[in-house]
């Protein structure tokens, strides 16, 4: 990109994103044979030694392996060292009342960055692993998207709201309330990227609207254990954990990449069925 393009469109924001830590609230847990606080802690010495100009990280959801009291409690340990500003949304493992009672500063709808918007939406229904939005919610995204038409939006959630070809984890998707979700980013041209975490895998893609132009479907892999991309039944992929980065430009436009963490003393369960 031309250093005349970069002036014209202003300011770039970075963001990042992490996603699905599963960490206990011993310092002795692991998912299926991984140390994941040991990943987690690996992930984010990574984020600080090559993500240094972040404007702002998001944890998309999974940060527990049970919603305990003891591993928020260790992850928000982990994350005091982290001097960049941060925020965390629920998964399908996470207690958000719990969440939002330890950390209710971390717990946000709406956060600024720069020209950006981005929407925080709580998908996860209790009991539950396929993931949901309730009439209210949708109520309050559109009255979201209104208040924000006048600015370029990323939502980010923890459940798919598209299919990802994984036969398995589609089936734990975003369920109750996702064909109106899609209504609504549908008929929102600032909506320009969905973000999510819960298939721990890559997965890139566009949501075509015509006239509208196309929204950025992004995936992000795990800081714990990764899944195998077009896997029918539950399978364990040798991918290393990641981390996602953003970069947002005051027009609408944007730039991401996915970072692999070469992660010391690394070691899973390949032959799992399931967990």
């Amino acid at each position: 990109m031309s250093r005349e393009r970069k002036e014209s469109i202003g300011s770039v924001r970075r963001l990042v994103q992490f996603t699905d830590p599963h960490i206990g609230g011993r310092p002795d847990y692991q998912l299926l044979g991984l140390d994941t606080g040991h990943t987690l802690d690996e992930v984010l010495r990574a984020i600080g030694a090559q993500q240094p100009g972040a404007d702002l990280l998001v944890a998309t959801g999974d940060i527990s392996a049970n919603g305990s009291e003891a591993a928020y409690r260790r992850f928000l340990q982990k994350m005091q060292p982290v001097r960049t500003p941060w925020y965390w949304l629920p998964g399908n493992h996470d207690d958000a009342a719990r969440m939002r009672q330890f950390a209710p500063g971390r717990c946000a709808e709406l956060v600024a960055l720069g020209n950006w918007r981005l929407l925080l939406l709580d998908t996860s229904l209790e009991g539950q692993i396929c993931g949901g939005l309730s009439d209210e919610q949708l109520e309050r995204l559109q009255q979201l998207l209104a208040e924000c038409r006048e600015h370029p939006v990323m939502i980010l959630m923890h459940h798919q709201p598209v299919p990802v070809g994984s036969d398995w984890i589609d089936g734990h998707m975003l369920r109750q309330g996702g064909e109106r979700f899609l209504q609504l980013v549908g008929d929102a041209p600032q909506v320009k990227a969905l973000v999510w975490g819960h298939v721990h895998q890559q997965f890139d893609s566009q949501l075509g609207r015509p006239g509208l132009g196309s929204v950025g479907l992004h995936a992000t892999p795990s800081t714990s254990v990764q899944f195998t991309p077009g896997s029918g039944p539950f399978a364990v992929d040798e991918e290393m954990p990641g981390y996602r980065w953003f970069e947002l430009r005051d027009d609408g436009s944007y730039e991401t990449g996915v970072e692999r963490v070469i992660v010391s003393e690394y070691s899973v369960d390949l032959a799992s069925a399931g967990y």
